[in-house]
């Protein structure tokens, strides 16, 4: 049964055992290779001459001549008529852009371009209408509901323009900035702004926060950190608001921002000096330790000698300078007019010349340490000119003919009591 062909498509077959037969057979075979070739050869050939993308008006025109179907060829030939100063032909341009979104009406950019065109033609109904279909092909893009914006506000529709940019900064925070530049120049008024136009996220909140403190207003940092209190933050994160704020004459509030939410779990803030024993890395700003190395001085935390605890913070002099040395420094929140202790520990190596290392807290002043001392604990007893304060290790420059500084200073177990 098997060796047998079936009844049922034996009828169908077409025996080409003969030549006429062969021949005949050949000949379908190549009329219709031909009809495939000379149906897709103009589709080649319009794809060989625009391979390098150059806006030549001549090769495209060709191009949509060999491939009218093809959209992209129609909006290339549109910008080239549009934007080219050679060969501008604005009828031209919103000819070929309505043929491009006709021919393929899903590309967002293609009714970007005819809403522009539209708009620069005066005719705004076409215009938001393009613009629409824009936004309905590609709604989860935020550089869409950007263009919208932007349009929306040339029209004076602050209400349009409100939702886009607020789907903008929603669909990507990057743009946030931007927008928040755009809406201030409308409004000047943060609350509307951090309601409408600020998503109530943790980059979003960041962004608002670093833009009020650029543009000066108080309030509006005060309700972008309000906002952001509901996220947990590195305290680098914080840094530039608690800048802000010291420049508001505003320490207290400053080192409550600092020591978040540590202040508000325990109803009160921390110890008034944070790291004072250099057990984690300084952070090198706001409320931490500060410091920075030069070409003949190094500055870092070092983890092999500690008078309590796991490090100190140590600084290396090479001897070939004499300098007025006072760059590992530490704020220190306090109330003017009340009296305080500061204490700590310092050690030191090969300390040379006749200028030693020491701590300067508001002006007044620690014994100066020369050559090599074992860790050795200092207390300097001072009244407070102000609500911030800094700790600093100094040394002053030396006026004797052998002045260049080298040696090594260690300090460790700060502490600030107040009495």
């Amino acid at each position: 049964m098997g060796a047998h062909s079936n009844p049922l498509t034996r009828d169908w077959e077409i025996q080409v055992n003969t030549w006429p037969r062969k021949i005949v057979a050949i000949t379908v075979v190549l009329a219709a290779c031909g009809a495939l070739i000379y149906r897709t050869w103009w589709l080649f050939l319009a794809a060989w001459i625009t391979r390098t993308g150059s806006p030549d008006v001549a090769l495209y025109e060709k191009a949509v001549k060999y491939d009218p179907e093809n959209a992209d060829y129609h909006f290339k030939l549109a910008q080239i008529y549009n934007y080219s100063t050679q060969n501008m032909n604005i009828r031209r341009a919103g000819e070929e852009y309505e043929a491009a979104v006709r021919l393929n009406p899903y590309r967002t950019q293609h009714w970007q371009e005819l809403s522009k065109y539209y708009e620069q033609e005066g005719n705004m109904e076409l215009c938001r209408y393009a613009m629409q279909q824009a936004l309905e092909r590609d709604p989860n893009y935020a550089q869409t509901h950007w263009a919208a914006a932007n349009l929306y506000i040339r029209l004076n529709d602050l209400k349009a323009a409100d939702f886009e940019l607020r789907r903008t900064a929603d669909l990507d925070v990057s743009y946030l900035t931007q927008v928040l530049d755009l809406v201030w120049r409308f409004y000047e008024d943060p609350d509307p702004i951090m309601a409408t136009h600020v998503p109530d996220t943790k980059d979003a909140n960041l962004t608002a926060l670093g833009y009020f403190i650029s543009q000066k207003s108080e309030h509006g940092a005060a309700i972008a950190w309000a906002k952001l209190k509901n996220f947990e933050t590195r305290p680098q994160e914080r840094f530039a608001y608690i800048e802000y704020l010291v420049s508001l004459n505003r320490p207290h509030d400053a080192w409550q921002v600092f020591s978040f939410p540590q202040a508000v779990k325990s109803g009160e803030s921390a110890a008034l000096i944070f790291n004072p024993s250099f057990e984690t890395e300084p952070m090198n700003g706001a409320f931490d330790w500060r410091f920075s190395s030069s070409e003949h001085a190094e500055a870092r935390r070092d983890t092999t000698a500690a008078k309590e605890g796991l490090a100190s913070f140590l600084v290396t002099f090479d001897g070939k300078e004499n300098p007025n040395y006072a760059q590992v420094w530490h704020w220190l929140p306090v109330d003017k007019g009340r009296h305080y202790d500061l204490t700590f520990w310092m050690k030191t190596e090969a300390i040379s010349t006749n200028e030693g290392m020491f701590v300067d807290v508001d002006g007044q002043f620690s014994e100066k340490q020369l050559g090599t001392t074992y860790w050795q604990q200092f207390t300097i007893p001072f009244t407070a000119t102000s609500d911030l304060v800094s700790a600093r290790l100094r040394r002053v420059p030396s006026k004797k003919f052998d002045n260049l500084l080298k040696g090594k200073v260690w300090l460790d177990a700060f502490a600030l009591t107040e009495h």
